[in-house]
């Protein structure tokens, strides 16, 4: 690993995510060929197309998108990029000064949880930077992240017993 470059991937999404995808983008594509094509339309017909696009393109994005994080430590810059397929979305931000890494265990609305590899940085902001359902992926990266950064890792996966994890050099 580049200790001066790091890029974290949710790598590719499963073939049957981009089957969805592909079949929610044709859709759109089709629907905007009728639009386009179709000279004796009513606007009461076009708001209907559009409004069916707002709803798909959606669970299209949903199911299509990929997030990367990206650190240039030699600029102290970051970037959270978006893709869809070959189109990008992300702009560089300064990197603040972190102070600690975090791995923690987030419950959500449905009584699931996801593991979450957070930095923290000043006044107690954070910003997340990976998540997952399995804890060892997020923990081995927070505690990579934790030493490329030679910052301290908190350990909160367990609630209400938090523990530092020393980190070797």
């Amino acid at each position: 690993m580049d200790k001066n470059n790091i890029i974290i991937s949710e790598g590719n999404r499963p073939l049957w995510q981009l089957v969805i995808a592909a079949i929610h983008y044709t859709a759109i594509v089709t629907l905007l060929i009728f639009y386009f094509t179709d000279f004796d339309f009513t606007l009461k017909t076009s708001i209907h197309t559009f409004e069916l696009i707002i709803l798909i393109l959606p669970s299209a994005i949903a199911f299509s998108v990929v997030k990367n994080v990206l650190f240039d430590l030699n600029n102290r810059k970051y970037k959270q990029q978006y893709c869809v397929g070959p189109i990008k979305y992300g702009k560089w931000k300064n990197l603040p000064e972190i102070e600690y890494v975090s791995v923690f265990k987030q419950p959500l609305v449905n009584g699931d949880f996801v593991f979450e590899t957070n930095l923290w940085h000043s006044t107690n902001q954070h910003f997340n930077i990976f998540e997952s359902e399995i804890k060892d992926p997020v923990f081995l990266l927070g505690k990579n992240i934790a030493k490329v950064l030679k910052v301290d890792l908190l350990d909160a996966t367990i609630p209400n017993n938090y523990k530092w994890i020393e980190i070797e050099n």
